[in-house]
């Protein structure tokens, strides 16, 4: 199953480009109750969930504890190349 367009960006009345997925709601039990697309397709957030994975840190008040702003945030949430003012703040936080 191919997956429909869900959205195209306009540029005028000129279709720039189009972007196709799959949406998939559930209730609070967990129930489908919409589906478009191919939903049963397999899915690689990878970098889509580096905010969810930082989450914990501010949730446990360990990003508070240790004085941790936004550029601290903005890295815990970040994919990098590992630039060197990167790496530079990864050592401070971790020195903290």
């Amino acid at each position: 199953m191919s997956n429909p367009v869900l959205v195209e960006v306009l540029r005028g009345a000129v279709v720039e480009s189009a972007h196709s997925g799959a949406v998939a709601v559930f209730d609070a039990d967990g129930k489908s109750v919409w589906e478009i697309g191919d939903t049963a397709r397999p899915v690689f957030p990878r970098s889509a969930v580096k905010a969810i994975q930082a989450l914990p840190l501010v949730e446990s008040g360990a990003a508070d504890a240790y004085g941790f702003g936004d550029r601290e945030l903005a890295l815990a949430c970040a994919s990098h190349s590992g630039e060197p003012e990167h790496t530079k703040l990864a050592a401070v936080m971790l020195a903290k």
